[in-house]
This record gives C-alpha cells, sequence and structure tokens, in this order.
C-alpha cells in the first residue's frame, strides 16, 4: 500500500533529522486496521529551540509531495498529498510530549512498536506506553447519562427545525443525533471499539437486526421522508434508553420527552407545513 510504503518513509525522515527528538503514529495504521482508504496520522516532537523555524510543509514534501497543507475544521494540519494519501499531522515542541498521557480513553496502540516511530530519549515511551493495550472499556451512569441527554437535545433541537420548516438544516442535524444514538446501540449490543467514530464499521460492528434498524433513521432532505426517519430515530432512541439508561436508575426529563413526541407527530400529522 502507498500508505505503507509513505510510513517507512516518515519513520526513516524522521531517524535522519536531528531536530525531530521523538515521533508517535496514531490511527487506523497504529490499531491494525489501516488499508488502501486510510488516512496517515502523526504526532511529531521537534526540539523547543527548532519548532518556530521548522517549515512543516517542506518536511512533509521532502517524502512525498504534498498538493496542499492547511488547518481543517478541528484544528488538526492536514496533508493532502498528491498520490490521492490524506494525513493528519501535529508537530509539537519536545517539552510537550506529555500530551500523549492524555489520550488515555481516546486512542490506544496494541504496542509500542505499533506506535513510536523514534524516541531518542525514551520520555515519549513512558507516556504512550499508558495508551498500550485494547480499546478502552465504556461504561457507567455518567457516560450513558451525558449520551442520552445529548440525544434528546439535538432531536428536540430537529423537531424544532422540522416544525419550522428548515429541513435542509434538520437533516445535517440528524446526522449529530445519530452519533449519539450509535453510541447508545454499541454500548446494548457490547461492540465500542469504535466509540470515537461510531459509525465507523457499522456493517460489521453491529448486528444485522440493528444495522437495518439505523437505516430506517435516514433519509434525505425532503421533509416526508426526513420526517419519518426522526419519527423511526426517536422510536428507536426510546427503546435504546429502555435498555441502556434504565439499569442506571438515571432520571431524563420525562416532560421534554413527551414534548418532543407532539412535535414529532405535529410534522407528520401537518399536510400543510410551512414553506
Amino acid at each position: 500500500m502507498l500508505q505503507e510504503k509513505m510510513i517507512e518513509n516518515i519513520r526513516e525522515k524522521c531517524h535522519q533529522d536531528i531536530r525531530v527528538v521523538s515521533a508517535l503514529m496514531f490511527g487506523s495504521f497504529a490499531t491494525g486496521e489501516g488499508d488502501q482508504y486510510s488516512d496517515i496520522e502523526f504526532a511529531v516532537f521537534i526540539r523547543d529551540d527548532s519548532l518556530n523555524d521548522f517549515d512543516q510543509r517542506s518536511w512533509l514534501n521532502s517524502f512525498s509531495p504534498v498538493a496542499a497543507y492547511f488547518l481543517d475544521d478541528f484544528g488538526h494540519h492536514t496533508a493532502l498529498f498528491e498520490n490521492g494519501v490524506r494525513g493528519e499531522f501535529h508537530f509539537m515542541r519536545a517539552s510537550e510530549q506529555s500530551v500523549v498521557a492524555g489520550w488515555q480513553g481516546y486512542g490506544w496502540f496494541p504496542s509500542l512498536e505499533a506506535a513510536v516511530l523514534l524516541d531518542r530519549e525514551g520520555e515519549l515511551s513512558q507516556y504512550a506506553r499508558l495508551l498500550v493495550g485494547g480499546p478502552p472499556k465504556r461504561e457507567g451512569a455518567e457516560l450513558v447519562e451525558g449520551l442520552s441527554l445529548n440525544l434528546i437535545n439535538l432531536m428536540l433541537f430537529g423537531a424544532n427545525l422540522l416544525n419550522r420548516g428548515e429541513y435542509a438544516r434538520a437533516w445535517a442535524l440528524l446526522g449529530k443525533a445519530h452519533e449519539n444514538l450509535l453510541k447508545l446501540a454499541r454500548l446494548h449490543e457490547g461492540e465500542t471499539d469504535h466509540w470515537p467514530t461510531p459509525s465507523r464499521g457499522l456493517e460489521i460492528d453491529l448486528s444485522g437486526n440493528a444495522y437495518r434498524r439505523y437505516l430506517t433513521c435516514t433519509a434525505s432532505a425532503e421533509r416526508v421522508p426526513l420526517c419519518r426517519a426522526y419519527c423511526e430515530s426517536w422510536r428507536w432512541s426510546r427503546e435504546l434508553i429502555e435498555a441502556v439508561v434504565r439499569p442506571h436508575n438515571i432520571e431524563l426529563p420525562q416532560s421534554v420527552m413527551a414534548q418532543l413526541e407532539i412535535l414529532l407527530d405535529n410534522v407528520t400529522a401537518d399536510p400543510n407545513p410551512n414553506p
């Protein structure tokens, strides 16, 4: 794969450049899930006195031609290479290596060897070792309550948009609501390996019945199918809340949930919606 060759080129470049103190690969190639369509993702730690003068794009261009290098919507430096591979890069000061320890609960590696490309002084490995193992467990009342409340909030927001007639905006918001819905579904089925991006590998991770149920929650931005998708999303949400939330004895705002159902009933019953 192109990506595997690029990873080796980056490893070699890091070893050759004395300004680079340590380097870490994360993402799908670090966890052994990378394929020909995957991004490559790295954290590269530069000597403190060299970072200000470190030309990131030129450094990347030295091992693979870069078509564009920019800050994406998430604040990450993203490289679009001319061969079609996407890369995410975090160039930081060597004194900031401890930031890796803060990835606990989010990132993980099967081994240090799978992630650490270079560690001249051994400091990076101390922090990266905290992430070695399998995917973090996802459990607890606080987590479940947060997912449920965020789901209710986004569904209520979307139902108001539907009643106002803002279908395009409601369609865009439904995807955000589904992030919480799918996390509840993953908790219910015990499939939380791809937690940070709950739609990833969904076709394989969820049972056939659950995936087919998810499909009923999707739609175009046209009024009728969109309203139907919202209703199906909320119906499945209620079932998952019953199955996942109830065992934790969490009290959810029933009055708000009742109002949400009124709003959804309204848009499905109204033959003459607002333009």
